[in-house]
């Protein structure tokens, strides 16, 4: 909810003196809503006068009636009070009020009633409901009825006013949610002077009320809409010094025989009401409504590389890309159970090992140190291991570790080297693991595994591939998702007892076609929390169980954007989730009951595997921006910022060397917005006077995404002199549903499409040179490097390939099954379509390429074989052209080791710089 622009609508007339609100709806068209009025007198006959005029007053209760008909012979308004409070007002009421009366359409008002006498409340029709509760006491048992109606704000004459969360609040007075944890601590130590006041400042969000000036220049007090300041200027207004007064004449002050004062200076600014009383009034109040977009969007600066001055240096490869990050990709990281410690992944030594970080100290302690990589750690319920996953050589066939807490003894639980077993998940009291696992040759079915006894059981046949297995808080039941339906890109959430049974579908989708995952169980097992993306988008859902399926389903959020990742509070109020906006993800939290969000973690750039703690206040994450590495953070409200717990970014490097990329936007295929990236290096990176070369930087998936975050090939290539373009084409996440499947059975052609049209934007901004523009991918971007050297062979001087698909009929031959099945859905069956299947491979059209071409792979790579990258180049060598092969012996798909990372990236530039030349 915009709170600034409800706030628009609904006007604050109080005397903070008296501790004591009524409020004013405005209302152009009708006429303003009185809710309540003070004791009558000048001053806020004058207030509200300069509102605007006023069509109708209510009176909540009877001392409030006593009032209203003095306020009916100044202003002219008709009074509605309920039939119970009309004899207190002289003359009656204009209209009477039934206990449930719809008085304009939107403004609803409702009578409740405890022991003593009742009272009206008013529900307004505005940004998800606003309720005005008058003196009403919230928790009393009177109040208790309110409970029933839907509302997001909640004003009262004796509180504060609740402009977000106000039924999570008001269930709070009543008792209805469990009450949080009370902390007590001191915000900042002594000095409490301004000067540090204002370093503070800045480092906060301000949430500033809005309030009349009337509280701190009498002189001011027409109320008018140009008289509404936000509170940190009515502060200011009370302690700066006061402003030097006119001296009178003093033959004025004489009177008689001195000569008349000058007359005041005509202006064209109106008198306020209390120098011109009979100033007219407002008709429509200010309003904090947003600028239109047209009107918001900066011009464009022409992208031009801008000078650093004596801050920039070539930075050591050694530094900037062998620089350490936290796993992100494959698994994240988790919170001890006690909420004490965090777990990770950190390759900080060169390869991916376990650490743990104690939240309330400045130590880190490493549980493993393998030659091997381990990630996924993940707490047991009793915080005395960390169960986590380990390859060998890249491979990902991942088995179960565990490792004591002290980092003293490891154990391998699976022990079966030939399967991959993936998605780990604790049960409640510790005995059982939940994992996913192609035992036997088939697809990855869920199983668990006794920790004691190292036996294993399979719960589904592994028919279909299955995956995030989750418990529910009893351990009698497991959740997870599956695709199961004819329908391949369908999936649905499923539930399985834990000892065994049949999977139950849960009708999460109401028969749409889409997808639903990220299944997890509420604490109190009533509910489940899951995404969809039904709607358009990925957004965050609620179901309630209901035996062996669910109820209705409820979607918490309401904007564009894509949302992931829910998880659960401790004390129900609240689900935390990741937001997706502009290639930026952060954590937000959504109330569960009146759907209001609120920011956990919002700084620039990517936040990611967000865990709750115990208490329902700390938040464990991690966060990479691109001038910084992943690192992990933890969080609670009262913190004035985020603690870090690693510090990744090598000392040697100042940020401000590297480049903040832009978020720009370019026509694509059939003139479609593409979103993109873009990294323009330092001036001092480029040769002067010329216009610099550019690689187009493809990523992975396709379904993936460039974010701003630690893209360590980017801002290598920045810093070496090279514009950078990132495109998200179409079939990226991020960018809503019907993008994402925009390129669904045409992979390598609009996508394409939107690939070279990236680098006619580049061109005719005249941000690079059309003669050194290079093409640079991993994976799928690999596949479309190939692709696009072949099929645009004339705007290219160079390519790298990173384990690139040649052949999509050799790959979907030789890959590992479950992204067989990922082609089928996203490209089409091989067996229908075997011309679709030999077009789009770059193998068939090898012989067009003109651009030299590196290609790099490795060795053990399990979802693109090697013996694509041997295709490509035995078709290169028999076409005569230029290329070069570089294999990585114990690397899979993508390099692992810190030593292959930066080799891959050194001969990356190395053949860049021979073909394009960038150094300035």
């Amino acid at each position: 909810m915009d709170i600034q622009q409800l706030r628009s609508w609904i006007f604050e007339l109080y005397d903070s003196l008296e501790n004591e609100r009524q409020y004013i709806v405005f209302d152009s068209t009708r006429g303003n809503v009185l809710v309540d009025i003070p004791e009558f007198g000048p001053r806020p006959l004058r207030l509200i006068q300069g509102t605007g005029s006023a069509a109708l007053l209510i009176a909540t209760n009877p001392a409030r009636a006593r009032e209203a008909e003095r306020y009916r012979e100044a202003l002219g308004v008709r009074i509605a009070a309920h039939a119970d409070d009309a004899a207190n007002i002289a003359g009656g009421a204009d209209v009477l009020l039934s206990d449930d009366e719809l008085v304009r359409p939107d403004v609803r008002t409702i009578r409740v009633r405890g022991k003593r006498e009742g009272a009206t409340v008013v529900l307004l029709r505005k940004a998800g409901g606003v309720l005005v509760c008058g003196d009403l006491d919230l928790a009393s048992e009177a109040a208790r009825e309110l409970s029933k109606l839907e509302f997001s704000a909640v004003l009262s004459a004796r509180r504060a006013p609740m402009w977000n969360a106000g039924k999570d609040n008001l269930l709070q007075l009543q008792r209805e949610l469990p009450k949080p944890n009370k902390q007590f601590s001191i915000l900042v130590p002594p000095p409490w002077d301004r000067a540090y006041k204002g370093r503070l400042d800045n480092l906060m969000t301000n949430h500033d009320p809005i309030v009349p000036k009337e509280e701190t220049a009498a002189r001011e007090a027409a109320m008018g809409p140009a008289t509404l300041v936000v509170a940190s200027e009515t502060q200011s207004r009370i302690e700066r010094a006061k402003r030097p007064v006119r001296a009178v004449p003093a033959a004025a002050v004489a009177g008689d025989g001195g000569a008349a004062p000058a007359p005041p200076k005509q202006t064209k600014r109106p008198r306020p009401f209390a120098e011109d009383w009979d100033a007219p009034g407002t008709e429509q109040p200010a309003t904090t409504l947003a600028n239109a977009p047209s009107d918001i969007v900066p011009h464009e600066v022409g992208f031009k590389p801008r000078p650093l001055g004596e801050k920039f240096r070539r930075l050591p490869i050694e530094d900037l890309v062998g620089a350490p990050y936290v796993d992100w990709a494959f698994g994240g990281i988790d919170l001890s159970p006690d909420g004490g410690e965090v777990a990770f992944a950190w390759n900080k030594i060169g390869i991916f090992d376990i650490y743990s970080a104690p939240v309330e100290k400045d130590t880190l302690y490493q549980l493993t140190v393998g030659k091997e990589r381990s990630v996924s750690p993940r707490w047991s319920p009793d915080a005395q291991q960390v169960a986590f996953l380990r390859d060998t050589g890249g491979n990902e066939r991942w088995d179960i570790w565990l490792v004591d807490r002290a980092g003293e003894r490891e154990r391998n639980l699976t022990n079966e080297p030939d399967l991959s077993h993936r998605d780990i998940a604790w049960s409640p009291d510790g005995h059982l693991i939940a994992y996913v696992a192609n035992a036997g040759g088939k697809k990855f079915g869920v199983h668990v595994i006794d920790v004691a006894a190292g036996t294993k059981r399979a719960l589904t046949d592994g028919a279909h591939d299955d995956a995030q297995p989750r418990w529910s808080p009893d351990g009698t039941r497991i959740v997870f998702t599956s695709r199961r339906e004819s329908v391949g890109s369908n999936s649905d959430l499923y539930v399985i007892p834990a000892a065994g049974g049949t999977a139950t579908r849960l009708d999460t989708r109401g028969g749409k076609d889409g997808e639903s995952r990220d299944g997890t169980f509420s604490p109190d097992g009533t509910r489940i929390a899951f995404t969809t993306n039904v709607r358009g988008r990925t957004e965050i859902a609620l179901a309630p169980l209901e035996g062996d399926g669910i109820g209705e389903t409820g979607f918490l959020t309401q904007n564009i954007h894509d949302e992931s990742e829910p998880s659960w509070s401790r004390d129900l109020r609240g689900v935390f989730y990741l937001h997706n906006e502009e290639s930026e993800v952060s954590v937000r939290r959504v109330f569960t009951v009146s759907h209001a969000t609120d920011p956990i973690a919002d700084k620039p750039g990517v936040h990611a595997s967000a865990r709750v703690g115990p208490d329902s206040n700390l938040v464990a994450f991690i966060y990479t921006g691109a001038r910084d590495p992943w690192d992990v953070y933890v969080r609670r409200e009262r913190f004035v910022g985020p603690k870090r717990l690693t510090r990744s970014l090598p000392a040697s490097i100042d940020p401000d060397v590297l480049v903040e990329p832009t978020h720009v936007w370019y026509p694509g295929a059939d003139g479609r917005k593409i979103p993109a990236l873009l990294y323009v290096p330092h001036a001092e990176a480029i040769r002067e006077g010329v216009l610099p070369p550019a690689i187009v930087h493809i990523h992975g998936g396709p379904t993936a995404q460039h974010l701003r975050w630690w893209d360590r090939a980017s801002q290598w290539f920045a810093n070496n002199g090279y514009v950078v373009l990132a495109p998200n084409i179409r079939g990226s996440t991020g960018y809503g549903r019907e993008f994402q499947e925009a390129n669904r059975g045409d992979w390598g052609g609009k996508d394409l499409v939107d690939v070279t049209k990236g680098v006619e934007w580049l061109v005719d901004k005249q941000i690079a040179d059309r003669r050194r523009i290079g093409a640079y991918g991993g994976s799928y971007g690999g596949f479309m490097t190939l692709m696009v050297l072949s099929q645009a062979p004339d705007i290219w001087a160079a390519g790298v390939s990173i384990v690139g698909v040649v052949s999509w009929k050799t790959l979907y031959e030789t890959t590992r099954g479950d992204l067989r099945d990922y082609l089928e859905r996203e490209l089409g069956d091989p067996a229908t379509l075997p011309d679709l299947y030999r077009d789009r491979s770059p193998l068939t059209h090898a012989a067009k390429i003109k651009a030299p071409l590196l290609v790099l792979q490795g060795e053990n790579d399990p979802r693109v074989p090697r013996s694509e990258a041997s295709q490509m180049i035995e078709a290169l060598r028999k076409s005569g052209k230029t290329f070069a092969e570089y294999v990585y012996k114990g690397e899979g798909h993508g390099f692992r080791t810190r030593e292959n990372m930066i080799d891959s990236l050194r001969r990356a530039t190395e053949w860049f710089d021979r073909y394009m030349g960038a150094r300035a």
